[in-house]
């Protein structure tokens, strides 16, 4: 499994470019990346395709809907140079020629739909705390084929937001925030924006039949897709059992430490509040239990699509053999 490997010092600090303040947080009703803005980023991921890379989002938000306008890669998380110049200079170099330089976001590659991981959390985090109406696009190069564009945007759920604020991830806070595993991240709804003639073009393109991908959508072959998903989903169950094995006997300890405090005489409100400390962070669990529900939901819907195409097929053959 390829893991995910950030620029951390620089994916953290994109929002420091000029953007607008005051956003509602809630207001975002969909995003809207122009068609080159989305060129850009999938240049970048199959260039690297097998390595985990990242880049900023420019643009504006208009009317409740976001709209990207553009976007550049960020520096490799190897590079030396200093990732916070980079980004200023960019955004310099961006303002001079008239481009849009504000920061809405950043756009993350993912390996076979492969991620959900705790740097991704922070990373966003770090984004919504200054830009609230700011999202992560995940792009996949490896899903991206046989006509199906693999790209979503999600941000974090806002109440999950003012529980992380905290930075008390014990099961105690989980439950006292009412925070669920489905509660993590929202997929906001994307449209793919072209000029006029842009869309003409395309259109003379598809009258030719070389250039023509209508059949892709028929292709049956999505084995490795399904084999790797289900592989994923088999790991994050096998690491949650681990995990809840590791919680239930941690809750032993704490229980027998309480009794041992209470026979004592000294179950005081401090003691217990410091016995508390002792139970092991849950995020790990519950981002786990997330990877399982959102994969089960992409497994879902690759079913239903290869049961349509096999009674398509089916039907075909039946119609070819009469």
């Amino acid at each position: 499994t390829i893991r995910t490997q950030f620029a951390t010092r620089g994916a953290g600090n994109m929002h420091r470019g000029d953007y607008k303040q005051g956003y509602d947080e809630k207001g975002l009703e969909g995003v809207q990346i122009d068609g080159m803005a989305l060129l850009k980023i999938i240049k970048h991921c199959h260039e690297n395709k097998g390595e985990s890379v990242n880049g900023q989002l420019l643009g504006l938000k208009e009317e409740g809907k976001l709209e990207v306008t553009n976007s550049f890669p960020g520096l490799p998380a190897e590079d030396n140079q200093d990732h916070d110049a980079f980004l200023m200079d960019m955004m310099k170099h961006l303002k001079k020629v008239n481009v849009d330089n504000n920061s809405v976001g950043w756009y993350q590659s993912a390996f076979v739909g492969e991620w959900i991981y705790n740097d991704i959390i922070r990373t966003q985090y770090s984004f919504q705390s200054k830009i609230p109406e700011s999202v992560v696009l995940v792009y996949d190069p490896y899903t991206t084929t046989r006509g199906n564009l693999a790209v979503k945007t999600y941000r974090l759920n806002p109440d999950f937001m003012k529980f992380y604020r905290t930075k008390n991830f014990t099961h105690i806070n989980f439950a006292k925030h009412h925070i669920d595993s489905s509660d993590i991240f929202e997929e906001i709804p994307i449209k793919i924006h072209n000029s006029h003639l842009i869309h003409a073009f395309l259109y003379e393109l598809g009258e030719h039949d070389k250039f023509s991908c209508q059949f892709d959508r028929l292709d049956l072959t999505g084995d490795m897709l399904f084999k790797r998903n289900l592989d994923i989903m088999s790991s994050s169950i096998d690491d949650l059992l681990q995990d809840q094995s590791k919680f239930a006997y941690t809750q032993r300890i704490v229980a027998r430490e309480k009794n041992a405090l209470e026979r004592e005489g000294k179950a005081s409100k401090k003691n217990l509040e410091e016995l508390s400390k002792k139970f092991l962070p849950r995020m790990d669990a519950f981002l786990t239990a997330h990877k399982i529900t959102h994969y089960s939901g992409k497994l879902k819907t690759m079913i239903g699509q290869s049961m349509t195409k096999l009674f398509e097929v089916d039907a075909l053959n039946c119609e070819k053999a009469s």
